[in-house]
């Protein structure tokens, strides 16, 4: 088992190169942040260094900011990190330390450590959550922020970075020090800016922020670290694509009805397919990244790949308003309902998307035309566009007929026997008859009598008789078998 070195990230601040952070090893070797790389390499000559890729973070930041977006729509991007405003979603998500717990553990997913401190300041919080170790939260809020701030080194303070040398020469080491020191004389040593700063971490100024807009349509990409051939080892990229999705989505009040993640592979000669699409389409919208990702995790077992994965799109193909979470003291039949549509996805998803079909129920009074099999969920969101002149024939559709329940494919002539209809055994008409006159707009006219019959075993059958002016009085009409009743 490999063990990690003493690693430090250095930054370069015009010609000053100095440690931006370091591990727990490097600092057990007196390694700390804001040192010079050339007194930290003199306390170890060892020490890995590896410099600061601004692009990189400001990546890994805007991740973040998309899974943070979940549990608030105010947030700021700084160099490093995250600063929330949470003082309306507390009541929503269960108080300040469960959502706390909740932002850590939303972060953790996306790669990244997680330093959490709180305050009635954005200034004051982001001060206290640099102090804190990883993995902690740090409260200041109340009367506790002045001493929590008065205790904090004054390398925590970005105006002060320039001059740390000489703050630390005059036996500054904490807040509190600074702030007895007299304010015009900071001012003219160290500029205006630095006890500005302190001001807006003490709340004694206004501090106005810009909070992260997200784009109008999401499409992340994520270029893989090493070039992947197994779909179990995607599981965990992706599933950091869904939550930054599911973050975007709560930040519009949105739910997902179609998304797609497409696996990009290296292009060679020997390899020529350059991509994979897997496309999700739910059958009711839904922005909970466990759900979300349960049915891509079905599907992306079924995917055989085509060659190693270098890189993954995922992006949200159709949205639309999403519904507030049921509140009420006693859950209404949409529950039930919502359950039933999340195992047809599921199952959809596992045994892919033509192994599902649902019976679509079409407002045309012929039978043959009257429903349709289609994939569960296609219909609900595209809709069907309607036939010129049925719009009134659908208004008076009666609800009230019996029908059966299996009909025919095809209808079936029946066998005459003394002018009487044969199924079995003759027939006995029971019900009728209905008379269906339809399909004048589609230049596919029928015009029947439907009687219900019935044999000697004691079956129900749907039959009719085709109806015309020529043949009303005659006797030997032909009798055809519609459905059976079960």
């Amino acid at each position: 088992m490999a063990l990690i070195p003493a690693m430090a990230v250095t930054a370069r601040k015009g010609n000053r190169i100095y440690i931006q952070q370091a591990n727990k090893l490097a600092q057990e070797r007196g390694i700390m942040a804001h040192q010079p790389l050339a007194t930290a390499l003199a306390l170890f000559s060892e020490l890995v260094v590896m410099e600061q890729d601004p692009n990189e973070e400001m990546k890994a930041l805007h991740d973040a900011a998309y899974a943070a977006l979940r549990f608030t729509p105010n947030i700021v991007l700084q160099h490093s990190g995250l600063v929330a405003e949470v003082s309306t979603s507390l009541k929503l998500f269960g108080g300040l330390k469960k959502l706390c717990q909740l932002l850590i553990k939303a972060v953790s997913a996306q790669g990244l450590q997680l330093c959490a401190g709180v305050a009635p300041t954005p200034k004051g919080a982001w001060l206290l959550a640099r102090s804190t170790p990883s993995g902690t939260i740090i409260n200041g809020a109340g009367a506790k922020l002045r001493l929590l701030l008065d205790s904090l080194p004054v390398a925590l303070l970005e105006s002060a970075e320039p001059h740390l040398e000489v703050i630390r020469g005059i036996g500054c080491k904490t807040l509190a020090d600074l702030r007895r020191l007299p304010r015009g004389g900071i001012a003219r040593r160290f500029g205006p800016d630095l006890p500005a700063e302190m001001d807006r971490a003490y709340g004694e100024a206004p501090d106005p922020q810009k909070w992260f807009k997200a784009p109008e349509q999401f499409q992340q990409k994520m270029r893989l670290m090493a070039q992947i051939e197994s779909v179990e080892l995607l599981l965990i990229p992706v599933q950091r694509m869904i939550h930054q999705m599911c973050g975007w989505l709560a930040s519009r009040h949105a739910a997902v009805c179609a998304f797609s993640l497409v696996l990009h592979h290296e292009y060679s000669l020997r390899q020529p397919h350059r991509s994979t699409p897997v496309y999700i389409q739910l059958s009711e919208q839904s922005g909970e990244p466990g759900h979300l990702m349960l049915l891509l995790r079905e599907r992306l077992e079924r995917t055989k790949l085509a060659a190693s994965v270098c890189e993954l799109t995922l992006a949200a193909d159709e949205i639309a308003a999403g519904m507030d979470a049921n509140l009420e003291l006693f859950p209404h039949a949409q529950s039930e309902t919502t359950s039933l549509n999340r195992f047809i996805e599921k199952l959809s998803a596992r045994l892919g998307p033509q192994a599902v079909m649902g019976l679509k129920v079409i407002p045309d009074h012929r039978p043959e035309r009257s429903q349709r099999f289609e994939t569960p969920g296609i219909s609900a969101m595209n809709g069907r566009k309607s036939v010129p002149g049925q719009e009134k024939h659908r208004e008076v559709m009666p609800s009230e007929l019996t029908r059966p329940a299996w009909l025919m494919e095809a209808p079936l002539e029946l066998k005459l026997q003394r002018q009487q209809p044969v199924y079995g055994s003759p027939l006995k008409l029971i019900a009728g008859p209905e008379r269906i006159e339809a399909g004048w707009w589609d230049d596919a006219l029928v015009a029947r009598d439907y009687f219900i019959a019935e044999n000697d075993l004691g079956q129900l059958l749907w039959i009719y008789r085709e109806h015309s002016e020529h043949n009303a009085e005659a006797k030997n009409w032909s009798w055809y078998l519609q459905g059976l009743f079960g």
